[in-house]
């Protein structure tokens, strides 16, 4: 079914290649199969033709960390909350990469105390809240 979906939204950005959905799609396909390289691919041309998508950002930046470009993982997620401060996963993932790849836990406790403060009732804020509760005793 993959293969169907993939050469259809291949066609389709052949076709036309200002399709901002179909260049998504193949991003989210790529993505759910772990395939970074190509994932990336198409979250970046879905920027180039619609740089206000923060979910594309945001897994743009998972693919990023998941491809080893820690630097670029950073990037993707601040730029996210540059653009969207509401956009409630930027900061989960930010927060994860400074901790979890750069050793950088106050930074990354910072990340998630600033979604609890501007949204402690966004739907990723319980996570916030346990990624704080988990990294507490690391910074003493």
């Amino acid at each position: 079914m993959e293969k169907l979906n993939i050469g259809a939204l291949k066609e389709r950005l052949n076709n036309n290649i200002n399709d901002v959905e179909a260049a998504l799609s193949l991003g989210n396909v790529y993505y759910d199969m772990n395939d970074a390289p190509r994932a990336i691919v198409y979250y970046r041309r879905a920027l180039d033709l619609n740089p206000d998508l923060p979910n594309a950002r945001t897994d743009l930046g998972a693919m990023y960390w998941r491809n080893d470009d820690v630097g670029l993982a950073e990037q993707s997620f601040r730029d996210t909350i540059a653009r969207d401060a509401s956009f409630g996963q930027a900061y989960v993932n930010l927060g994860l990469i400074l901790h979890k790849a750069k050793g950088k836990v106050s930074e990354a406790r910072t990340v998630w105390q600033q979604l609890l403060d501007i949204n402690p009732n966004h739907e990723v804020a319980g996570k916030a809240r346990e990624l704080l509760a988990e990294t507490a005793t690391l910074i003493n």
